[in-house]
Parts: C-alpha cells; sequence; structure tokens
C-alpha cells in the first residue's frame, strides 16, 4: 500500500522533528490509538529505524492531521482531535 505522506529521506530529517507515538499523539491533540489508526490506513508510515519504539517525523505527520481535519476527522473516533484541543495543549 502506497503512503499518502511518505517520510523524507532519512538524511534530511533533523532529530528535533522526530516523536516517539506518545509524543506524536500528545503534538496533535489525538489518541496513541489515532496515530496508529493513521499508520494501519497508510496516512502516514513510521521511520524506517530498526528496534526500540516506533518514531515519527512530526512535519509529515503535521500534513496528514492537518488532511484528516480538512476531511471531518473531528472525533477521536475517526483518528481526528479531541473534542476542545487547542495547539500546544497535551492531549489528556
Amino acid at each position: 500500500m502506497a503512503v499518502r505522506y511518505p517520510n523524507p529521506p532519512l538524511t534530511d530529517i533533523d532529530p528535533d522533528d522526530i516523536a516517539d507515538r506518545t509524543r506524536t499523539a500528545e503534538a496533535f491533540g489525538v489518541t496513541e490509538s489515532g496515530v496508529k489508526w493513521w499508520v494501519h490506513t497508510g496516512l502516514i508510515e513510521a521511520l524506517p529505524i530498526g528496534g526500540g519504539p516506533h518514531l515519527y517525523h512530526l512535519p509529515t505527520v503535521a500534513r496528514a492531521e492537518h488532511h484528516t481535519w480538512r476531511n471531518g476527522a473531528d472525533r477521536p473516533a475517526r483518528g481526528g482531535r479531541r473534542p476542545g484541543w487547542r495547539v500546544g495543549e497535551v492531549a489528556a
């Protein structure tokens, strides 16, 4: 399955733009299950780094999150932001 929002080459990624699933979910106000769902449906992919937790490129995830928001994913059940979430807040 082709990934809709593929990661750039690893050599082009700033280490500050990488996060594990928990930090990725917190950064975008979604659940960790939402991040897993985005991977499962081919919206995003984890970085191809062996061992340890799955890591994600935050700018790529930001584009995917914007796509889900634009297309009506306004509820956590559909992988969208939690109700009342604002940029900069940590998801509860």
